[in-house]
């Protein structure tokens, strides 16, 4: 059973540790089999069960643990003991080297409730297994390290998602119609709201407004964006010409591509093209 949680706190959580991976620091890692121990560290933690079960006293209080729990321990406890047993987990000590960014990780955590219980996450043993070896390598700041902490966190985002009640269903309409959206401009078809909203059973305004709650644009500005992204791409790597990359991009003719394009990104397609792209 999973407890709803806000998912804007983890989303936030997410890109606070993909803004600030440079001073993000594994002062501590490891496999940890069937042995008890008696003390705790210094920092954040997370622990992820990977055979078997049992129980930890942190602080006064005791938390039961099974195959497929992570559990996050907060940097404020002050005593953790546990039992020999049979048992196999990864550990993960984590932390900022700035002080007001580990205050902000542990506000976060806090809304999260992750310490109150353990969140069942069955399957993330490989990415477990995945960082650890790259972090033995010495690569604690590497980009692939960086993917694959994410990645934990992100599945805990999905796994919420899909989990939880009403107050998410906007979240899995918008990722949707996001698809939808994509799906179209990947095939050249045209993007209408209309045909949005009908095709969600959903009302034109009711949609956009819940689109523009979720994401914070939005469905003709993330489709203006989305196109834009689309066109800087051919100028870049193509010798296609400027009023063709408007048609294929989904603008009516290259006036509307000029114009939207340097309202932008503050350059002409021509001026982006001999600044970034193919000459």
């Amino acid at each position: 059973m999973h407890h709803a949680k806000p998912t804007s706190h983890l989303k936030t959580l997410i890109e606070l540790f993909d803004r600030e991976w440079q001073r993000f620091s594994f002062p501590s890692f490891g496999f940890w089999r069937d042995r008890g121990w008696n003390g705790t560290g210094s920092g954040f933690e997370l622990n992820y069960y990977t055979r078997g079960a049992n129980a930890v006293v942190q602080d006064s209080r005791t938390l039961h643990f099974k195959h497929g729990d992570l559990i996050y321990v907060p940097d404020d406890v002050r005593s953790s003991f546990c039992e020999e047993g049979s048992f196999d987990l990864y550990y993960l000590m984590f932390r900022f080297d700035c002080p007001d960014l580990n205050a902000r990780m542990a506000e976060l955590f806090r809304c999260l409730e992750f310490e109150k219980a353990p969140l069942p996450m069955p399957g993330l043993q490989a990415e477990f297994r995945a960082l650890i070896t790259e972090l033995r390598m010495d690569r604690q700041i590497s980009v692939t390290a960086k993917i694959y902490f994410l990645h934990i966190f992100v599945r805990i985002y999905m796994d919420q998602i899909e989990n939880t009640g009403h107050p998410h269903k906007h979240e899995v309409i918008v990722r949707q119609v996001i698809e939808d959206i994509q799906e179209r401009m990947d095939s050249g078809g045209k993007i209408l709201l209309p045909d949005i909203a009908a095709r969600h059973a959903l009302n034109e305004r009711y949609l956009n407004q819940l689109f523009k709650n979720v994401t914070g644009t939005t469905i003709g500005k993330y489709v203006l964006s989305a196109r834009i992204e689309s066109a800087k791409r051919l100028l870049e790597t193509t010798a296609m010409p400027i009023t063709e990359i408007a048609i294929v991009s989904g603008f009516y003719d290259g006036a509307h591509f000029s114009k939207a394009f340097k309202a932008n990104v503050a350059l002409t397609p021509q001026e982006y093209r001999e600044q970034n792209g193919f000459l």
